[in-house]
């Protein structure tokens, strides 16, 4: 037996494709997980069980999801589901590990993170701060003065602007793009959307060899609801499972995940 770098734990000197035949060295496996970059992924899947591992479930909540899991697969019946497992090399525990895989995950980061959701939220606000804005985009920095002036002095209306001169896909919305987070726009515009009043105009700027007309229809505040504590709950467990990834890609060994009996001490 040797010890994986992975994990730290202990395996077999060789590794099967599928039961019996054809088995790959550790060396031949390690060194095709890393000419293909699959080594990230296989530490994502080490970290996930660890913590599903951890976080228990009920028969009774397994079951719906056992239950949802095979309708998904298109098995109408229990004489379908044994040749799939077959076909597989499943056994009934790797079903059950795989239907409930999302709901352990999703209930321990609720455990593990619900206090920090309003530190998190607070630090964030301004990227989830939503907006409704204007925009075009012309290939010469001549038209986009010239269209800002216009638009400026009211001669000409946003969307008429956009449908005769402007080169991207906000056409089909009349230039009107959003609502959107602020942290999803392009850098460029975010800078200036997260300082704007509602109606303000930008003087044109370059961004991607195109130059850029922009305004602020509305501002639209972040609130700390269901979706958005979910939302910042999703991207604290994310930088939590990043991390344990990045260990063990260094060859640190995975510590202890913390079970919900236990206090939470960071």
């Amino acid at each position: 037996m040797s010890e994986s770098q992975l994990s730290g734990v202990a395996v077999a000197p060789a590794i099967a494709l599928c039961p019996g035949e054809p088995r790959l060295s550790v060396e031949a496996t390690n060194r095709l997980l890393l000419r293909h970059g699959l080594n990230r992924a296989l530490a994502r899947a080490v970290v996930h069980d660890a913590v599903a591992a951890v976080m228990p479930l009920s028969p009774e909540e397994e079951l719906p999801l056992i239950a949802a899991q095979v309708q998904a697969l298109g098995l109408r019946n229990e004489a379908e589901l044994e040749p799939w497992l077959a076909a597989q090399h499943w056994s009934r525990d790797d079903l059950r590990a795989m239907a409930t895989l999302a709901e352990r995950l999703r209930r321990w980061s609720h455990w593990r993170f619900e206090h920090e959701v309003e530190i998190r939220y607070l630090d964030r606000k301004a990227d989830l701060d939503r907006v409704v804005y204007a925009l075009l985009q012309v290939a010469e920095r001549e038209l986009a003065e010239e269209l800002h002036q216009r638009l400026r002095r009211g001669e000409m209306s946003f969307a008429a602007a956009v449908e005769q001169f402007s080169l991207g896909t906000e056409r089909d919305t009349h230039g009107i793009l959003g609502p959107v987070a602020v942290s999803a726009t392009a850098t460029e515009i975010g800078a200036r959307l997260r300082v704007s009043r509602e109606g303000q105009l930008w003087a044109p700027f370059a961004m991607a060899e195109r130059w850029i007309v922009l305004r602020l229809e509305r501002h639209l505040p972040a609130q700390l609801d269901a979706a958005t504590r979910d939302q910042l709950l999703h991207e604290l467990f994310a930088a939590w499972v990043d991390s344990q990834v990045e260990g063990l890609l260094q060859g640190e060994p995975l510590a202890a995940v913390p079970r919900p009996e236990q206090a939470i001490t960071s």
